[in-house]
């Protein structure tokens, strides 16, 4: 098993639309995609995701990993805590130390962004 970093940082926002255009208009992030509740913007080779959300939002790094499985024992062996699970290849996580991150498998989302 291993872990990669991805390069994607997830960003979970109330308004939305407020969020996208102040990182697109005073940031200068360039729009890639909207597919449902998210939107990918890109700045410098670092992929933003903005996720709609209705409660107070988080920042999520992004790592990608060979094994979900393996992974998802290993991070909870050592204190990590699930905060979503999306779906067998796709969930986020909480460590001990404050640090927020999805890992998802690899090969498991071809047409991500």
């Amino acid at each position: 098993m291993k872990f990669d970093f991805s390069p994607y940082i997830a960003i979970q926002v109330r308004e939305h639309d407020k969020a996208v255009d102040f990182y697109k208009r005073v940031l200068g992030m360039e729009f890639i995609d909207s597919k449902g509740n998210d939107t990918y913007l890109n700045k410098d080779g670092i992929n933003f995701v903005f996720e709609k959300v209705e409660s107070a939002g988080a920042v999520f790094f992004e790592f990608r990993t060979d094994d979900l499985k393996e992974a998802r024992k290993a991070l909870e062996s050592e204190g990590c805590k699930i905060c979503q699970e999306y779906n067998e290849h796709s969930i986020m996580f909480s460590d001990p130390f404050g640090m927020n991150f999805h890992v998802w498998e690899e090969g498991a989302f071809p047409d991500n962004p």
